[in-house]
């Protein structure tokens, strides 16, 4: 594994709390400055008794697939109380290892997650998302975000059963400090890992700002974020692998030496 070198780096994370806070601490592990400015937050689904009755069809379902750690945290403990232990045909996917990780450390052991890759179109490279004639599939999910998963799914044969376990909405945090950080040149690179993220940040920061903003090299996790951080008027935009936080710090090493580069020349 190469060397992570992140000194000199002050870097805005903008992902969501708890993997938001998690980054933070391991950039300072390698040597950088983070900075935290979470562009989403969550809240409880504003229709309780819709999640509840999808939550008491759980155990007529083939595949439960979580959307996020987030849909997670939101939705377990309500499962738990209604299904202590599920059908032995119910079973369990996730999007990603920390969505993966999130189900393990709430008792789930035994749940497959895409190896290579991550999100709707990491898991739906799995075999046993191939062909799903008359199969039943649960999606623990927020309000919002791509309908893709659901739509492939259905068009694989699949019944589809959409469980909005939470909402996703833009926090309200006392801005000026961010945009001074902009305005003296002290943030060197921002990570973001959603569309909606990014586009919560232009609006939190605000239009006065947005061109500070806009000339801060951007890293994101997927070439679909890259081209909305584009359109929005970003001018300076990575990719890492995928949305891992080893995949953010691989990519926020490897161009250090030109941020810093562009920092001296600033």
């Amino acid at each position: 594994m190469k060397k992570i070198n992140l000194n000199d780096l002050d870097i805005l994370i903008t992902r969501s709390h708890p993997a938001g806070a998690e980054l933070c601490e391991l950039i300072k592990s390698h040597g950088g400055h983070a900075i935290y400015l979470p562009t989403i937050a969550f809240a409880p689904s504003k229709n309780i008794g819709k999640l509840t009755t999808a939550i008491q069809q759980l155990n007529q379902q083939d595949w439960l697939i979580f959307i996020s750690p987030q849909a997670v945290y939101e939705s377990i403990p309500s499962i738990q109380r209604e299904w202590p232990a599920f059908p032995s045909h119910v079973k369990l996917a996730a999007v990603g290892k920390g969505t993966a990780r999130a189900l393990y450390q709430a008792g789930y052991l035994t749940v497959i997650h895409p190896k290579e890759g991550c999100g709707s179109e990491g898991l739906l490279t799995l075999p046993e998302f191939q062909s799903l004639a008359k199969r039943k599939v649960a999606i623990i999910r927020g309000d919002s975000g791509r309908d893709l998963l659901e739509q492939i799914l259905k068009t694989r044969g699949a019944h589809v059963l959409s469980v909005v376990a939470y909402r996703r909405i833009q926090p309200e945090v006392e801005i000026k400090p961010y945009q001074m950080l902009l305005k003296q040149n002290t943030v060197d690179a921002i990570v973001v890992t959603s569309g909606e993220g990014v586009e919560n940040l232009t609006k939190m920061i605000g239009e006065a700002f947005r061109s500070l903003l806009c000339k801060t090299p951007l890293i994101v996790v997927s070439e679909r974020i890259k081209m909305l951080a584009h359109d929005l008027g970003f001018q300076t935009i990575w990719v890492a692998h995928h949305a891992s936080h080893h995949a953010i710090l691989e990519i926020l090493a490897e161009k250090r030496k030109e941020l810093c580069q562009m920092k001296a020349k600033l």
